[in-house]
């Protein structure tokens, strides 16, 4: 089987038929084998089901396309083990489809007259980002794949109500969003990168409701879902080790969270253990840890990239800027006072249609792009011309 080539759902389906032992696990039992694979973390080193011997060496992308296809047979099997497979992958497409009817860039594929298997193998395809571009290098193991199990429990919450799936997406990713910012947060010391980083992830989340400066408590924002509890302390674990270590301070937190999540301490314990053990053993396998100080080459590279680009398309982006007089002028207020939520947005959008219409500004509207906003705009000013930062409005 070729995780990479047309029709491997199939094949994989028909071997399952004969392989359907990991389905039988425990809803912990199973969550644990898919942590010590490498999925949760965003980091696929093995599979969670029992491959075929092959001679192929299958890709980290291969084997996360496998491990999030299995947590969603998983769940399917779960709540249905009375019906076939075949069946699990109708659910799946139409679980996207769902999700992708109010999305800004839809799976343009899913209308067209192709079987189910072929629709799902695009889906997982581009829902899998392996570091084959800028942005996909410096984000995909810190927010993209790492927030792939988000689907799973999405699905999961999809069949036991097949109502709008929208509503649940927001306020999970809501917490999710609370857990990976105050994961950062809660170093004692924090380097000027860290800072940096802080903002830029503050400025690039969807949802603007959630104040991520105050203190958030989750136990009263859950269902008593575990996998939900058991995702969420993982996900604070993988943030704090960024940076390969682990101060007091972030222990304080993740032990704090997990109490809020009413999870045992054992249980927080190990989460913390697992976590530092996979990362041990294999740094060397995974690309994020192989530079000396992650966070310090995220910003530096993202920096240097945007500059780079901004340079390149200086004239044609004056021109669209200073024909949106209302953009310029939020523009010129942040560089001496915060935005309000709508002003921000506001900012963002009017920003990514610029960038729309330059074509090598492209890659601030694909997945994960919207997180360079923050250091676009901090570039912006020094183009426009001196009388604007003389004449700018001040309150």
């Amino acid at each position: 089987m070729n995780p990479s080539a047309s029709g491997w759902i199939k094949k994989y389906l028909r071997y399952l038929d004969k392989e359907q032992a990991h389905f039988s696990f425990s809803e912990t039992t199973f969550y644990q084998q898919l942590r010590a694979s490498g999925f949760i973390y965003a980091n696929s080193i093995k599979t969670v089901s029992p491959l075929q011997k092959t001679n192929l060496k299958y890709t980290t992308e291969e084997l996360t396309k496998i491990n999030m296809f299995d947590s969603l047979l998983y769940i399917f099997t779960s709540q249905h083990p009375e019906l076939p497979l075949e069946k699990a992958v109708e659910e799946i497409v139409l679980f996207y489809t769902q999700i992708e009817k109010k999305s800004a860039s839809p799976f343009t594929f899913l209308k067209l007259k192709i079987s189910p298997e072929e629709k799902l193998e695009k889906i997982l395809q581009e829902r899998i980002q392996i570091n084959n571009s800028i942005i996909k290098k410096n984000f995909s193991h810190l927010i993209t794949n790492a927030l792939l199990f988000i689907d799973v429990l999405a699905f999961q919450e999809f069949l036991r109500k097949k109502e709008d799936i929208h509503i649940y997406l927001q306020e999970f990713e809501n917490m999710v969003a609370g857990v990976v910012y105050q994961s950062f947060t809660a170093k004692k010391e924090k380097t000027k990168y860290d800072n940096l980083i802080l903002q830029v992830l503050k400025s690039s989340f969807r949802f603007h409701k959630l104040d991520l400066d105050k203190e958030y408590h989750y136990d009263a924002q859950l269902t008593n879902d575990l996998l939900e509890k058991y995702y969420l302390i993982d996900l604070a674990c993988v943030t704090v080790y960024s940076d390969e270590k682990i101060e007091k301070e972030e222990v304080d937190f993740i032990k704090k969270l997990g109490n809020q999540l009413g999870l045992e301490n054992s249980i927080i314990d190990t989460s913390l253990v697992e976590m530092r053990a996979f990362f041990t053993e294999f740094k060397n396998q995974i690309t994020y840890f192989q530079h000396s100080n992650a966070l310090n080459n995220l910003y530096k590279n993202s920096n240097r990239m945007v500059k780079l680009l901004v340079l390149r398309n200086k004239n044609r982006l004056i021109r669209e800027l200073l024909e949106s007089k209302e953009l310029v002028v939020l523009l010129s207020k942040s560089t001496h006072k915060n935005l309000t939520d709508e002003e921000r947005m506001k900012v963002k959008n009017q920003l990514l249609d610029i960038c729309k219409s330059i074509p090598s500004l492209a890659i601030f509207i694909m997945p994960g792009g919207s997180v360079l906003l923050p250091i676009l705009i901090k570039f912006i000013p020094q183009l426009l011309p001196s009388t604007f930062n003389e004449n700018r409005l001040e309150d």
